[in-house]
């Protein structure tokens, strides 16, 4: 029996990788800022409840705080793997684990991902396709760095998450409403602070799709590609997806080999990694590189249709060996549940959603009485339906029948209404 810790995970994906580590006999120790975002998500209190034990009131955010409460533990009882799905969370978590001799990808890696900028930097530098690009640190720079660019640009933090900030804009003055919530943002919720620095790249059109990898010794291994069904208008909010995604061989094989270019020029040596791509007019073009499994509950997803269990992989990797993906039989498709109009989230009624043929998950996670309103960024969502079918047409029109169904309840408001998930990072 190995002692694993993770370092926070995601509100969404909850604690299934406490209860498959629990399941191989490991033993779990959760260290959290706060547990408030995590509560909110349907069973996460008794998945919570798999941990050995959970310790509250840790700067996750901030390397020195969580390399001493890590070490104290350590001395306590021997940890032998970390654990970190959060982006923001995964500086800290490297720094520590270099510190403790623990396996982890390497922080100048890790660094070089949560820093947007120097990302596409090392990407320029081994040409691998990706948009323009142009860094700013104040609105007017941000300004500039768009009309030079050309429109429409995509706006966004330099070091953010959950797509929180992340805007198409086709003006100056949308330009400088985006980049001016980046500068005014004191972090991203769970102690994860925000430098302010904005990151403005030329727009690329075309369908969205990610690429998923596990990373060992610097080799990688693909799972395969998932679809992105994306909110209209100017925010790019993450509504749904298939896995594997429908799409021709040809460019499946572009989608792996710009994917695999790109984790050899960021210096990806073990890790699983979430990489994002838009298939445009002149072929596969970088959009991000997350050093961690995706995000959210496309795991699950995954799972459903993979002859195996990815929360298995990362439980692996931490340990120091060497996962293998598994083959897939079928497709798995997800489909976000959000709210039609801001208001006050009176209910969600999901009764008939099971009912429908396919369907392998319901997971919500919005509290009744709280905030809601239709999505701006990746915390606006309510929650999620599951499906899986043999072929992806079968799995598609199961999510979406079982998603139509789902009826969210609000009161509308008056005003706008504020993210209500995304808690100051101080």
């Amino acid at each position: 029996m190995a002692h694993l810790v993770l370092v926070e995970s995601t509100p969404t994906a909850g604690f299934q990788i406490v209860r498959t580590a629990a399941a191989l006999g490991h033993e779990v120790t959760f260290f959290a800022h706060d547990l408030a975002p995590y509560l909110v998500t349907s069973g996460a209190e008794k998945a919570l409840g798999e941990a050995a034990a959970v310790h509250t009131g840790v700067a996750t955010g901030e390397a020195e705080p969580l390399t001493r409460a890590l070490a104290k533990l350590h001395e306590q009882r021997p940890v032998d793997g970390l654990l970190a799905l959060s982006d923001g969370h995964l500086l800290p978590t490297a720094l520590a684990a270099r510190h403790l001799g623990i396996p982890f990808e390497s922080p100048e890696t890790i660094g070089r991902l949560r820093d947007k900028h120097a990302m596409r930097t090392a990407l320029r530098r081994a040409d691998v396709p990706q948009p323009g690009f142009r860094s700013a640190t104040t609105v007017p720079e941000a300004v500039a760095a768009a009309t030079a660019l050309g429109f429409p640009v995509v706006v966004k933090p330099a070091d953010g998450m959950a797509s929180l900030h992340v805007g198409v804009a086709e003006t100056p003055d949308q330009v400088a409403a985006l980049a001016g919530a980046i500068t005014s943002a004191r972090g991203y919720g769970r102690g994860i602070r925000s430098t302010g620095r904005i990151l403005v790249e030329r727009f690329v059109p075309g369908p969205v799709v990610s690429c998923e990898t596990v990373t060992y010794d610097g080799r990688h291994q693909v799972y395969g590609c998932v679809d992105r069904r994306l909110a209209d208008g100017p925010f790019p909010v993450e509504l749904g997806g298939c896995f594997p995604a429908e799409l021709p061989q040809g460019t499946v094989d572009d989608v792996v080999r710009v994917c695999t270019e790109a984790l050899d020029a960021v210096g990806l040596r073990r890790s699983h990694a979430h990489t994002e791509l838009v298939l445009g007019p002149e072929g596969p073009r970088i959009i991000e590189i997350n050093g961690r499994l995706i995000g959210g509950l496309v795991p699950t997803m995954m799972n459903h249709v993979l002859d195996g269990d990815i929360y298995e992989d990362v439980v692996e990797l931490a340990l120091g060996r060497s996962p293998r993906p598994p083959a897939t039989t079928g497709v798995g498709c997800i489909r976000a549940v959000t709210a039609p109009v801001a208001g006050t989230l009176e209910g969600i009624d999901t009764q008939a959603v099971r009912a429908v043929p396919g369907v392998r998950d319901l997971v919500l996670h919005a509290r009744t009485g709280g905030p809601v309103r239709p999505p701006r960024d990746n915390l606006d969502r309510l929650g999620f339906v599951i499906a899986a079918g043999p072929s992806a047409a079968a799995a598609r029109a199961a999510a979406d029948a079982a998603h139509a169904r789902v009826r969210v309840r609000v009161a509308a408001a008056t005003t706008d209404v504020p993210a209500g998930t995304a808690e100051p990072a101080v």
